[in-house]
């Protein structure tokens, strides 16, 4: 069996591993449009990285929203399901379901007090959060030495998800909370990965291949033998449609499978990783996630300086990132918030850098993720230098970068 199944084996840049080429540096040779703040200045610890640049934080609401240090949870929710940038998963170590959805494609938007939906043609995207849920912003590095990631991860308290069921094929019946109401009468299977946190299911119209796939009842698909072999050669040449569900949630795919070794089309898209899901994690390890909570629900938003795909963006996106900052600053982790200002500080009238054999591997994540945006917007500051050449891998040996687990 293949290694990813319900898609080709290009790796997603929501499963963590996404690094496209090697580009260069951002800096003298593509300044950014900013205003460096003078060097001197008190730090204003109402943001992290107000020493780091000059930004009116109130900007982020100039799009007919809130300032982010005034949202909910849900009003953010529902910023970000009406951004098209933007992009929904519903997912665990190995098995993620994405929405994306490009700029003026069609699609039917319904906001609610839980959330809200989304329905395009190739797909569908429904978010209904409970009270008990918990929003957590994250960073963490790119392999590139000059840029981030980030992410928000929608957690439950691990209690709160039920024991992992058994693995096996098994028929559900009609999808009657499909979001598309075409679909409600297509019959929805369970893949029946044994995951705790979130459902993988494919839903199918076809009378025959209903009746064909209801003779692998129980049929564990990933376990190498005949049967799951079978299993997975229907499905690959039927490319029905794929439905993961949470209980903060739900990722409907409708485009096809594309075929083995084929490029991931952009839109809704599925993964399935067998090696990954055989760790029965829950999320990456570069992803700092509090004891505790275990998340099912995932939101992308789009990244200040690079686009979907990755490429470098000419200008920093100040709105997106004020925007993330000030999620961070509300509903991020204390302890990395602090290492994050900590840079902050350092750099309004020169301080050495810590040992960083001092602080934990987020904490120090953390650091250099505060480090590398500081660098973008003034490449000469002696203090962010003086703290890369302590923080950061040398030249070239990336690979070897202690602060960021290889999954691949």
């Amino acid at each position: 069996m293949q290694g990813e199944f319900f898609g080709p084996i290009q790796v997603s840049p929501s499963l963590r591993r996404f690094e496209p080429v090697q580009v260069p540096r951002v800096g003298a040779d593509a300044p950014l449009s900013l205003d460096q703040a003078p060097r001197g200045d008190a730090p204003d610890t109402t943001h992290f990285l107000s020493s780091v640049k000059a930004l009116d934080c109130s900007k982020s609401g100039e799009k007919g929203t809130k300032p982010m240090s005034e949202q909910s949870i849900i009003e953010t929710v529902h910023q970000y399901l009406s951004d098209p940038e933007s992009t929904w998963a519903v997912a665990t170590f190995g098995a993620i379901a994405e929405f994306h959805r490009e700029d003026g494609e069609e699609a039917a938007i319904q906001l609610s007090e839980t959330g809200g939906t989304i329905v395009t043609e190739f797909g569908a995207c429904r978010i209904d959060l409970p009270p008990d849920v918990s929003m957590q912003p994250y960073e963490f590095l790119s392999k590139r030495r000059d840029y981030w990631l980030h992410g928000i991860a929608f957690c439950l308290p691990d209690a709160a998800y039920p024991t992992a069921p058994d693995k096996g094929l098994r028929e559900i019946g009609k999808d009657v909370n499909a979001l598309n109401p075409v679909d409600r009468d297509a019959v929805l299977f369970d893949l029946g990965l044994g995951l705790r946190t979130m459902t993988a299911m494919v839903r199918l119209a076809d009378p025959a291949l209903i009746e064909r796939l209801r003779t692998f009842e129980s049929v564990d698909i990933l376990g190498g033998g005949a049967q799951g072999h079978a299993v997975y050669s229907l499905l690959q040449e039927a490319s029905p449609h794929r439905v993961f569900e949470c209980p903060l949630g739900r990722v409907e795919v409708r485009q096809p499978i594309p075929v083995p070794e084929a490029v991931t089309p952009p839109g809704p898209h599925t993964h399935i990783l067998p090696n990954y899901l055989a760790s029965q994690r829950t999320h990456s390890a570069n992803v700092p996630i509090p004891e505790g909570l275990s998340p099912c629900l995932h939101l992308y938003p789009p990244n200040p300086i690079l686009t979907h795909d990755g490429e470098v963006k000419e200008t920093l996106d100040t709105d997106a990132f004020n925007g993330f900052q000030d999620l961070l600053l509300r509903f991020g982790r204390p302890d990395l918030n602090q290492a994050k200002e900590a840079v902050a500080v350092a750099r309004t009238g020169y301080i050495g850098p810590p040992d960083p054999s001092a602080l934990t591997r987020e904490e120090r994540t953390a650091t250099r993720v505060a480090l590398r945006q500081a660098a973008l917007v003034d490449p000469d500051d002696p203090t962010v230098a003086d703290w890369q050449m302590l923080f950061e891998p040398m030249a070239g040996r990336e690979d070897e970068d202690p602060d960021l687990v290889d999954e691949s």
